[in-house]
């Protein structure tokens, strides 16, 4: 059976992954476009809406949204102003040209996949504001969503509610299983778990 992990794990892989990179954009443009690919096998010609937050989440988001472009879907995406990313969500940031609308004119198309790139593993305080409205209408506009590594506002490390939480139809994994993922409301609010391999070989460490 393959190891669930805590955030501490999962972070230190990632650091050791990086130090033999020697580049942290490499893992995150793997992670979005290895997600890309399997979201564009599983909704052919879908419109997709790409909600990104303002961390390495977003920059995940940011990825996938410019790699189903590449693969001629149809795709919307929100995300916060240019100042509002740091390092590699930064870089995915400034390589991705795509419309980048704003949150304050977030609206849900019927029939639409949105992929929720909100949030990560890394979120350690309640969910307020803007991103509280955003999660609300998300929810509320009864649309599939995909949360990628984990359903935004779902601590990593005991499943709970960070104030609020998207109840994803699917979670998009990456490398492994968070505790987060299998217990507490976590395991419900994550909707069926898809691992993305995204080149990490655990048997180095």
């Amino acid at each position: 059976m393959k190891k669930i992990y805590t955030i501490e794990e999962i972070q230190f892989l990632e650091r050791k992954e990086f130090k033999k990179l020697k580049n942290s954009y490499t893992l995150m443009n793997k992670a979005g476009i290895n997600c890309a690919k399997k979201i564009y096998k599983s909704y052919l010609k879908k419109k997709f809406v790409v909600l990104c937050g303002p961390g390495n989440n977003g920059g995940d988001g940011l990825v996938i949204s410019q790699a189903l472009k590449k693969l001629n879907q149809n795709v919307t995406l929100y995300c916060l102003d240019s100042n509002s990313y740091k390092g590699d969500a930064k870089k995915a940031y400034k390589k991705n040209n795509l419309i980048k609308n704003n949150y304050k004119n977030l609206s849900i198309i019927k029939k639409c996949i949105i992929i929720d790139c909100l949030f990560g593993i890394g979120l350690n305080r309640k969910i307020k504001g803007i991103y509280k409205k955003i999660i609300n209408k998300v929810n509320k506009s009864k649309q599939k969503v995909i949360s990628i590594d984990i359903a935004s506002g779902i601590n990593g490390n005991n499943g709970k509610i960070m104030g609020i939480a998207i109840k994803a139809n699917s979670t998009y994994v990456l490398h492994a299983k968070k505790i987060g993922h299998t217990i507490n409301p976590g395991k419900k609010y994550s909707g069926k778990i898809n691992l993305i391999d995204i080149g990490i070989e655990e048997r180095k460490y």
